[in-house]
Protein backbone atom coordinates (compact mmCIF):
# COMPACT_ATOMS: atom_id res chain seq x y z
CA UNK A 1 0.00 0.00 0.00
CA UNK A 2 1.21 3.11 -1.09
CA UNK A 3 1.02 6.02 2.21
CA UNK A 4 0.38 9.57 2.31
CA UNK A 5 1.49 11.65 5.11
CA UNK A 6 -1.86 14.91 5.41
CA UNK A 7 -3.27 16.58 8.52
CA UNK A 8 -0.44 14.84 10.72
CA UNK A 9 -1.80 11.63 9.68
CA UNK A 10 0.11 8.90 7.57
CA UNK A 11 -3.09 7.53 5.60
CA UNK A 12 -2.75 3.92 3.45
CA UNK A 13 -4.02 4.45 -0.28
CA UNK A 14 -5.92 1.38 -1.50
CA UNK A 15 -6.97 0.34 -4.87
CA UNK A 16 -9.28 -2.37 -5.74
CA UNK A 17 -12.49 -3.04 -8.18
CA UNK A 18 -14.90 -1.70 -5.17
CA UNK A 19 -12.76 1.85 -5.31
CA UNK A 20 -12.93 1.45 -8.89
CA UNK A 21 -16.62 1.22 -8.81
CA UNK A 22 -16.66 4.36 -6.06
CA UNK A 23 -14.31 6.11 -8.48
CA UNK A 24 -16.78 5.57 -11.47
CA UNK A 25 -20.08 6.59 -9.17
CA UNK A 26 -18.11 9.08 -7.24
CA UNK A 27 -16.04 11.16 -9.81
CA UNK A 28 -17.64 10.38 -12.68
CA UNK A 29 -15.16 8.64 -14.75
CA UNK A 30 -13.15 5.38 -14.88
CA UNK A 31 -9.93 4.49 -13.52
CA UNK A 32 -8.26 4.90 -16.94
CA UNK A 33 -10.08 8.68 -17.38
CA UNK A 34 -8.31 9.21 -14.10
CA UNK A 35 -5.30 10.25 -15.94
CA UNK A 36 -7.26 13.42 -17.99
CA UNK A 37 -9.94 14.05 -15.72
CA UNK A 38 -7.70 14.15 -12.45
CA UNK A 39 -4.48 13.93 -12.92
CA UNK A 40 -4.91 16.60 -16.27
CA UNK A 41 -1.46 14.23 -17.48
CA UNK A 42 0.26 16.24 -21.00
CA UNK A 43 3.27 15.70 -23.10
CA UNK A 44 4.86 18.40 -24.10
CA UNK A 45 7.25 16.18 -26.55
CA UNK A 46 5.86 12.95 -28.00
CA UNK A 47 9.82 11.65 -27.82
CA UNK A 48 10.69 12.79 -24.62
CA UNK A 49 8.97 10.46 -21.71
CA UNK A 50 10.62 13.24 -19.32
CA UNK A 51 8.10 16.18 -20.74
CA UNK A 52 5.08 14.87 -18.88
CA UNK A 53 3.61 17.44 -16.86
CA UNK A 54 0.83 17.35 -14.39
CA UNK A 55 -2.23 20.29 -14.31
CA UNK A 56 -4.05 18.64 -11.51
CA UNK A 57 -2.40 21.68 -9.64
CA UNK A 58 -3.47 24.72 -11.97
CA UNK A 59 -7.06 23.71 -12.27
CA UNK A 60 -9.36 23.63 -9.55
CA UNK A 61 -11.63 21.05 -10.78
CA UNK A 62 -9.07 18.22 -11.25
CA UNK A 63 -7.32 19.18 -7.49
CA UNK A 64 -11.32 18.80 -6.44
CA UNK A 65 -11.50 15.60 -7.89
CA UNK A 66 -8.10 14.76 -6.63
CA UNK A 67 -9.71 14.89 -2.92
CA UNK A 68 -12.39 13.10 -4.17
CA UNK A 69 -9.93 10.41 -4.69
CA UNK A 70 -7.88 10.27 -2.21
CA UNK A 71 -11.01 10.11 0.22
CA UNK A 72 -11.92 6.83 -1.69
CA UNK A 73 -8.38 5.34 -1.36
CA UNK A 74 -7.56 6.60 1.74
CA UNK A 75 -11.19 5.23 3.39
CA UNK A 76 -10.16 2.13 1.56
CA UNK A 77 -6.48 1.70 2.74
CA UNK A 78 -7.53 2.36 6.37
CA UNK A 79 -10.05 0.03 6.16
CA UNK A 80 -8.05 -2.60 4.93
CA UNK A 81 -5.59 -1.61 8.23
CA UNK A 82 -7.86 -2.18 10.48
CA UNK A 83 -9.16 1.54 11.38
CA UNK A 84 -11.74 3.35 10.90
CA UNK A 85 -12.33 5.21 7.38
CA UNK A 86 -13.54 8.46 8.12
CA UNK A 87 -11.87 10.96 6.11
CA UNK A 88 -14.01 13.46 4.31
CA UNK A 89 -13.69 15.64 1.57
CA UNK A 90 -13.73 18.72 3.47
CA UNK A 91 -11.19 17.11 5.77
CA UNK A 92 -8.92 16.10 3.14
CA UNK A 93 -8.70 18.91 1.17
CA UNK A 94 -8.31 21.28 4.22
CA UNK A 95 -5.32 19.48 4.73
CA UNK A 96 -3.53 19.32 1.71
CA UNK A 97 -0.46 21.49 1.73
CA UNK A 98 -0.85 23.30 -2.11
CA UNK A 99 2.80 22.45 -2.19
CA UNK A 100 2.09 18.83 -1.97
CA UNK A 101 -0.85 18.28 -4.42
CA UNK A 102 1.73 17.07 -7.08
CA UNK A 103 3.39 14.64 -4.53
CA UNK A 104 -0.99 13.52 -3.35
CA UNK A 105 -1.26 12.94 -7.02
CA UNK A 106 1.42 10.71 -7.65
CA UNK A 107 0.70 8.48 -4.52
CA UNK A 108 -2.73 8.12 -5.86
CA UNK A 109 -1.47 6.97 -9.18
CA UNK A 110 0.96 4.85 -7.60
CA UNK A 111 -1.75 3.26 -5.90
CA UNK A 112 -3.79 2.71 -8.94
CA UNK A 113 -1.08 1.47 -10.75
CA UNK A 114 -0.19 -1.26 -8.57
CA UNK A 115 -3.97 -2.15 -7.87
CA UNK A 116 -4.18 -2.78 -11.73
CA UNK A 117 -0.95 -5.13 -11.85
CA UNK A 118 -1.91 -8.44 -12.83
CA UNK A 119 -0.68 -11.18 -10.74
CA UNK A 120 -0.96 -14.69 -13.24
CA UNK A 121 -0.74 -17.42 -10.87
CA UNK A 122 1.70 -20.66 -12.28
CA UNK A 123 0.97 -23.98 -11.10
CA UNK A 124 3.40 -26.35 -11.05
CA UNK A 125 2.31 -28.35 -13.34
CA UNK A 126 2.50 -25.41 -16.03
CA UNK A 127 6.25 -25.20 -14.84
CA UNK A 128 7.24 -28.04 -16.73
CA UNK A 129 4.81 -27.83 -19.15
CA UNK A 130 6.51 -28.43 -23.06
CA UNK A 131 5.40 -27.75 -26.33
CA UNK A 132 6.17 -31.16 -27.92
CA UNK A 133 5.51 -29.91 -31.33
CA UNK A 134 7.48 -26.93 -30.72
CA UNK A 135 9.78 -29.62 -29.33
CA UNK A 136 9.97 -31.46 -32.75
CA UNK A 137 10.14 -28.11 -34.84
CA UNK A 138 13.35 -27.44 -32.89
CA UNK A 139 15.19 -30.87 -33.44
CA UNK A 140 14.27 -30.68 -37.03
CA UNK A 141 16.34 -27.38 -37.47
CA UNK A 142 19.10 -28.22 -35.99
CA UNK A 143 22.18 -29.92 -37.87
CA UNK A 144 22.10 -34.01 -38.10
CA UNK A 145 18.47 -34.28 -38.19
Amino acid sequence: MTEIKIGGRTVPLYYSTYEMIAIQKEIGCTAFQLRDEVFGVKQDDEDDPMSIRLEVVKDPEKTERLGKLLVILGNAGLEQSGQEGDLTEKWILRNMKPPLIMAYALAAMAEINEGNRVETPVSEEDKGAVDEGLEEQQAKKQPGN
